[in-house]
């Protein structure tokens, strides 16, 4: 019997149909398995890719339109969202996360989490496309540069605070999602 290696999760779940939130030609949304905020969804191609070229433009394309709709569903607007990719993804697929900004989850469990998304380790999708465009392919930064993104300190997403560690952060973000929550209903 054949193991699945934890990298190609991502591949095996777009298959599942009823893990398909959207699916189109080209793509495929589904919700993220460990959400790293309230909404956190994943837009994958059903192309093999790993990494992106300048051809590639009508499919990052159509898996941002199917971002959009998975925005729609949950009532937010889409500012309030990232729509990007990791420099270096630890699932293979090319993937891209749309993330509320609120980064409020139990799976955002440390510090390297926290600065995959909040850091230029999330290449936002319109600097992706942008650079496609511009040099027809992505440049792959240094190991030691990815290491020191992800070692960053600590500091809000969402107003100038900086905690002294992960757990403040949490505690932090929690305030901030709690505020949110009292402001919508007022």
């Amino acid at each position: 019997m054949a193991t699945q290696a934890w990298s190609d999760g991502l591949i095996h779940a777009i298959s599942n149909v009823k893990k398909q939130l959207f699916v189109s030609d080209l793509a495929v949304v589904i919700k993220d398995k460990y959400p790293k905020a309230l909404h956190h969804f994943l837009v994958l191609p059903w192309k093999d890719i790993d990494s992106l070229s300048s051809d590639d433009d009508g499919l990052l394309q159509n898996m941002y339109e199917l971002g959009l709709k998975a925005v729609g569903t949950t009532g937010l607007t889409v500012d309030r969202f990232d729509f990007g990719y990791h420099m270096k993804p630890s699932m293979r697929r090319l993937h891209l996360h749309v993330i509320s900004k609120d980064y409020y989850s139990p799976c955002l469990s440390h510090r390297y989490h926290w600065n995959a998304f909040n850091t230029e380790f999330l290449l936002k999708h319109e600097n992706v496309v942008e650079k496609l465009h511009e040099a027809g392919h992505i440049h792959r930064p240094s190991l030691h540069y990815i290491m020191k993104l992800l070692e960053t300190p600590l500091q809000c997403n969402q107003c100038m605070y900086n905690p002294n560690n992960f757990a403040d952060l949490k505690l932090h973000l929690k305030q901030h999602v709690e505020s949110d929550i009292e402001s919508a209903t007022n």
